[in-house]
C-alpha cells in the first residue's frame, strides 16, 4: 500500500514539475519574442495637402514599410487601405510621402515622418512643400 502511494506521489510531483517547467519556458519565450502571430488589423486613411495652400495633392505615393502599406493619393489627396496588418507591440510607424508623377502637378519634397501607433485609428494628415511648379 505504501509503495503504491509513493509511486502516485512521484507521478504527481513529476507532472507538476513538468507543467511548471513548460510554463516557465513559455513565459521566457514570450518575454523575448512576444506573443507568436499576434497581429492587429487597421484601416489606414488620410489626406496629403500642400503645406502653403492646404490644397489636396494628387499622385503622391504614401508608404509604410512596417505596415506593408503603399497607396497613391487621388484627386482629393486621399489615401487609404483596409485590413493592414501590423504587430501589436509597435509604438511608432515610419511613413514616407513621395512625389511619383514627376512634374505633372508640380514637384513636391519627399516627407519622412513618424506616426504614433494609437494615431492610426484617426485619419492621418500629411503636409508637403512644393519645390517647383508644373511644366
Amino acid at each position: 500500500m505504501f509503495k503504491y502511494l509513493k509511486e502516485k506521489k512521484q507521478k504527481l510531483l513529476r507532472f507538476l514539475f513538468g507543467s511548471f517547467s513548460f510554463t516557465a519556458l513559455m513565459f521566457a519565450f514570450q518575454a523575448c519574442y512576444g506573443v507568436p502571430g499576434h497581429q492587429m488589423k487597421a484601416v489606414i486613411q488620410g489626406r496629403v495637402s500642400d503645406a502653403e495652400t492646404n490644397q489636396p495633392i494628387e499622385g503622391l505615393m504614401v508608404a509604410s514599410e512596417l505596415l506593408d502599406f503603399v497607396d497613391t493619393t487621388d484627386h482629393n489627396g486621399v489615401f487609404s487601405a483596409t485590413e493592414v496588418r501590423y504587430m501589436y507591440d509597435r509604438e511608432y510607424f515610419q511613413f514616407t510621402v513621395r512625389d511619383i508623377d514627376s512634374t505633372e502637378n508640380g514637384q513636391y519634397e519627399t516627407l519622412d515622418t513618424t506616426v504614433y501607433g494609437a494615431d492610426l485609428t484617426q485619419p492621418l494628415q500629411f503636409k508637403v512643400k512644393k519645390v517647383s511648379d508644373a511644366q
